[in-house]
């Protein structure tokens, strides 16, 4: 069970006592990420969510930081995505309100000094350089190019080398200011706290907070006259390709079905391209599907590492079982199975406070309710083999497909020809 709280200031507060354990996860999960930044910032959710942890008002280094959290025996850590930025501390419950006053004066309070601006760019610079250099990872940075173009949830989350470099000091700290607000954010807490002290916690700590109206995100529509097949084109043992077609929002109500959809198809050892595309034809090592969800989009991407000649043979072949899903309802046995594996998965899910805690805390950022595990799961045996062929029908449509792809090829036409569903 949960107690929600919303504090005077409009921070939104969500607490789930668990009794038989001896630690407290805490997570601030902001309304701020990539989507909300202007093209000539893009990457500066990320940059401050480095630059958080360089000092405080209270904390002003990154060693008392990581010495407050680590010094005790617990972990610190951050992440930042297209539409939140997450701040999580895990540590004994006797130091709750130590982390408290850490994440709440880091949070609130960052230096943003020069110095360490000028290093992060650096460092930054140095991370995006890492992500390059990995195809099975940079080929899903090129899909989201290619199906957001010119969009923002169609850059990377990071920005580029380009606006890492150049996003002026005055800039951070006014992105900062804009966003990073009591009204903008839910502290999620799971552990052996009691919603009481929470709540007495976090308004001694930030119930001085002053609220303002947050910026909204930017509408971001997919792109119907992008190219259908992005090559980069490098000397790799492998190719790695992205194959994007349409999602729903995380809110959308077919979105159980659209899970169930997706462990069917690709989401395990036993899935259909699991066993067609590996263990039938051996065409890959990896090949799996997951849904992207955001507030008002989504897309459904496709992966896969083979070698290079046998890309067309195994682009082929997910496509074919793309169109069968489609086309033709799933079985029971398929249906009772992929439900058993997310009750199963969920469940799993909810074993530790840290993964409780974010369950919470995103379902009340993203969705401004929050379902508890049975009724969610409730949710998911409600879904029929009827909807899931509908949801297919509705998001595997043949004009939205967009291919990219990473490694020894010349002709992307060659690729062009293939998207076709049978």
């Amino acid at each position: 069970m949960y107690v929600r709280t919303t504090l005077s200031n409009g921070l939104r507060l969500v607490t789930a006592p668990i009794s038989h354990v001896r630690s407290v996860s805490i997570a601030f999960f902001f309304g701020v990420g990539s989507r909300y930044e202007p093209d000539e910032i893009a990457g500066v959710s990320h940059f401050i969510e480095h630059m958080v942890f360089k000092g405080s008002k209270r904390y002003p280094s990154a060693q008392l930081i990581s010495e407050t959290i680590e010094g005790v025996g617990g972990m610190l850590n951050a992440s930042t995505d297209r539409e939140t930025t997450i701040y999580t501390a895990r540590i004994a419950s006797r130091y709750f309100e130590q982390a408290m006053d850490m994440l709440a004066d880091m949070v609130r309070q960052p230096l943003f000094t020069r110095d360490e601006i000028g290093r992060e760019r650096r460092v930054i610079s140095e991370e995006i350089g890492m992500y390059m250099d990995d195809p099975g990872s940079w080929v899903s940075v090129l899909a989201n190019e290619q199906f957001w173009q010119n969009t923002p949830l169609g850059r990377e989350i990071a920005g580029s080398r380009e606006t890492v470099q150049k996003m002026p000091e005055f800039a951070i700290r006014e992105y900062h200011a804009r966003h990073y607000l009591p009204n903008n954010l839910v502290i999620s807490v799971a552990g052996d706290v009691t919603p009481e002290r929470v709540e007495q916690v976090a308004t001694r700590l930030l119930g001085d907070w002053q609220p303002q109206p947050a910026p909204v995100w930017t509408p971001c529509p997919p792109a119907a006259d992008a190219p259908r097949v992005r090559l980069e084109s490098r000397d790799t043992e492998q190719t790695n390709f992205d194959l994007l077609l349409l999602g729903l929002s995380y809110a959308d109500p077919d979105r159980y079905a659209l899970s169930l959809l997706n462990t069917i198809l690709g989401d395990s050892m036993s899935s259909r391209l699991f066993m067609e595309v590996r263990e039938r034809q051996g065409l890959a090592y990896d090949v799996g599907s997951a849904p992207i969800q955001y507030h008002d989009t989504g897309a459904f991407a496709i992966t896969a590492g083979v070698a290079p000649e046998q890309t067309e043979a195994a682009l082929t072949a997910i496509l074919r079982e793309v169109a069968r899903i489609r086309d033709d309802m799933v079985t029971p046995e398929e249906l009772a199975r992929a439900k058993e594996y997310t009750r199963g998965r969920f469940t799993l899910g909810q074993e530790n406070t840290g993964a409780v805690s974010g369950w919470y805390g995103a379902q009340e950022l993203e969705l401004n309710e929050i379902h508890e595990l049975d009724e969610e799961l409730d949710y998911f045996d409600a879904v029929t083999r009827e909807d899931i062929q509908r949801v297919a029908e509705r998001i595997f449509v043949e004009e939205w497909m967009r291919l990219a792809l990473i490694g020894p090829h010349q002709d992307a036409e060659t690729f062009e020809r293939l998207l076709r569903l049978p």
